[in-house]
């Protein structure tokens, strides 16, 4: 599942991440130094501790009124008397284990009290005294676990575990005593969990079963015990249900609603999954980490509009950089430079020094051709932070930069660099081989994605770019089967069904094959029918408004001998190179010519291979 345990606490002012064990509603975090003469407690009862106080002094002025009337009444013992004194044979050491409670606080103090008590009840006590020194000393064993638990804080290794064991151990005898005691097995439940070996998601289990029972009457507290059960259940139907009974005690445990999140995901019901998160999101907006993958959620459904809403909202309660860099890359996805600058404006505002969104809106500024303002980011992100110079978005704008100011030698450079880093990423061999192609150099391109296509066979893009390269070297034969082969791995596609990425890259693969088998000098490898059949759809699939591909169905019905039809779109061709300032009007107007005369169109590229030298990484012209 998508585990959102990492994503870090939802809670604001979070602690380090394992020393969640100690964030408790019912305790109060205070530092302990085994050193020192006085540990205080990580997590004292706030309510049973006043009640100690009280119930002390009444036992102690109770007692000490006893004894008073005890030492009055001398010599003048019934044998009903001497009965209850042999009950109470412990009483001296519960009396004084009390005395000694009241101010103890090392742990060597608190295992004398623990000491006495435990001698008070060996001896022997009346129902009622009995009762209260089990209490007391369930008390006394919990705050000397504590104790223990917060100078874990402070030790390594081993020590952490042997600490932890002895907390355990202590808390196990505290509940034997008093089986209501709820602090204790919240800890037991707390240390169990904590990220280090020997933890038992048993004792977890068992823990926290007890605590749903005694916190019946606090939903909040009964809340989060049963999000601390779902995180040890082995059963996703348990989980479920632990966490929706959570969230039924109290609908404000963001934890829970993160945890039963991450199921939802799993389970495919992302759309509920996503409320979750965005619930959790509407509470504590600073959480970038779940932002993003409730984001990258919506993203992945292309759902952007949805996304970018909902970090709008975001920002209406909390203006952060994080979120305005989120935002911006949003827009750019959608075209929308000019939101996209605006959003990382305010996040440069927020965070001026900031390398990785100066980089961001470097990227922005290519985007808009504003080279100039690409390079000053560049280069005060790089002066801010020269460590990032090695950084793959760093080496990828530089080779941007270069590419866009005609420096091919140096943009393939970077490129080069990028593919040796990562000889597996599709991505930056297809980056290289197609910049190898811009500088006049499709043979070294055809290698680049033969290899690539030695391991990715089916690879549309590879197989499409190598069907180019080949076709720009006047290898019609194999730059055809390159092109039938991406078809092949492209699939039956429906136009209704298709989305706008899968049309464009089919269209272009449709127009490709169609203008080779259309208008290549080589007889053998022309082919009218096939070549119209593909040009149609390559057309429809770009709604008869890309120049070039009206041009490739001219060229198609001119080789299927329809001339009439041929004129018909070259002329639609024109119309719409001319209205864009098409690189290639001037082909397209000599290619109308021609059909106008019932000649059919022929062409076979046969580029001449660069032979200048690339420059070396040291030669590269710095940005």
């Amino acid at each position: 599942m998508l585990s959102l345990d990492g994503l870090g606490s939802s809670k604001k002012n979070a602690a380090p991440a394992w020393l969640e064990v100690f964030n408790l509603p019912y305790c109060e975090k205070q530092r302990f130094s085994p050193s020192t003469e006085s540990p205080t407690m990580i997590a004292r009862p706030k309510a049973s501790a006043s009640l100690h106080r009280i119930g002390l002094s009444l036992v102690t002025c109770v007692m000490f009124g006893l004894q008073t009337t005890a030492a009055h009444a001398q010599g003048e013992a019934s044998p009903q008397s001497e009965t209850a004194a042999n009950s109470n044979a412990g009483q001296n050491d519960l009396d004084e284990a009390i005395v000694q409670r009241i101010d103890a606080q090392s742990d060597e103090q608190l295992g004398a009290v623990s000491a006495l008590l435990e001698s008070a009840i060996k001896k022997g006590l009346d129902e009622e005294n009995l009762s209260f020194a089990k209490k007391m000393l369930a008390s006394v064993q919990l705050q000397r676990s504590q104790a223990m638990a917060g100078a874990m804080l402070q030790v390594p290794g081993r020590r952490q575990l042997q600490l932890r064991d002895q907390a355990l151990e202590s808390l196990s005898a505290a509940i034997e005593h008093d089986p209501t005691l709820i602090e204790a097995y919240l800890l037991i439940a707390r240390l169990n969990m904590l990220p280090i070996p020997g933890g038992d998601p048993k004792a977890v289990l068992e823990a926290t079963t007890k605590l749903i029972e005694l916190l019946e009457d606090d939903p909040a507290q009964k809340s989060e015990a049963l999000w601390m059960r779902a995180r040890v259940q082995t059963e996703q139907e348990k989980k479920l249900a632990d966490l929706n009974a959570a969230l039924e005690a109290d609908p404000a445990n963001l934890r829970a609603m993160q945890e039963r999140a991450g199921i939802r995901l799993e389970n495919g019901d992302v759309e509920n999954a996503l409320k979750d998160l965005e619930a959790v999101l509407l509470e504590d907006p600073t959480n970038q980490q779940i932002a993003g993958a409730a984001v990258e959620e919506l993203v992945n459904m292309n759902r952007l509009d949805e996304a970018i809403e909902l970090i709008t909202k975001l920002l209406a309660k909390s203006p952060s950089e994080g979120m305005y860099r989120m935002r911006a890359i949003l827009h750019r996805s959608k075209s929308n430079l000019e939101e996209a600058l605006s959003d990382l404006n305010k996040a440069i505002a927020m965070a001026p020094k900031d390398p990785m969104t100066l980089l961001q809106r470097a990227e922005v500024a290519l985007d808009r051709d504003d080279v100039k303002s690409a390079k000053e980011d560049f280069r005060t992100a790089t002066q801010v932070a020269p460590q990032i110079l090695n950084l793959e978005m760093v080496i990828g704008l530089r080779s941007r930069i270069a590419l866009v100011e005609n420096r091919l030698a140096d943009a393939i450079n970077d490129a080069q660099l990028l593919a040796e880093r990562n000889p597996n990423s599709m991505f930056h061999r297809l980056r290289l081989a197609s910049l190898y192609t811009m500088d006049n150099r499709p043979r070294k391109a055809i290698d680049v994605l033969s290899e690539l296509l030695q391991s990715d066979p089916g690879n549309v893009a590879a197989l499409r770019s190598r069907g180019d390269a080949l076709l720009s070297v006047g290898d019609h034969k194999k730059a055809i089967a390159d092109y039938e082969s991406a078809v092949e791995s492209v699939g039956k596609l429906e136009f209704e069904t298709a989305d706008e990425f899968q049309k464009q890259e089919a269209a272009g693969i449709y127009n490709n094959l169609s203008w080779v088998l259309a208008t290549s000098p080589n007889d053998s490898v022309r082919d009218g029918k096939r070549s119209l059949e593909l040009a149609e759809k390559a057309a429809k699939f770009s709604d008869y408004k890309a120049a070039h591909i009206l041009s490739t169905l001219a060229a198609a019905y001119a080789e299927s001998g329809n001339f009439d039809k041929a004129v018909e779109w070259s002329e639609k061709a024109v119309q719409l190179g001319d209205e864009e300032d098409h690189e290639q009007l001037e082909q397209l107007e000599l290619e109308l010519e021609s059909y106008r005369k019932g000649e059919a169109w022929r062409e076979k590229q046969e580029t001449e291979e660069n032979q200048v030298p690339i420059l070396s990484p040291e030669d590269l012209i710095d940005t």
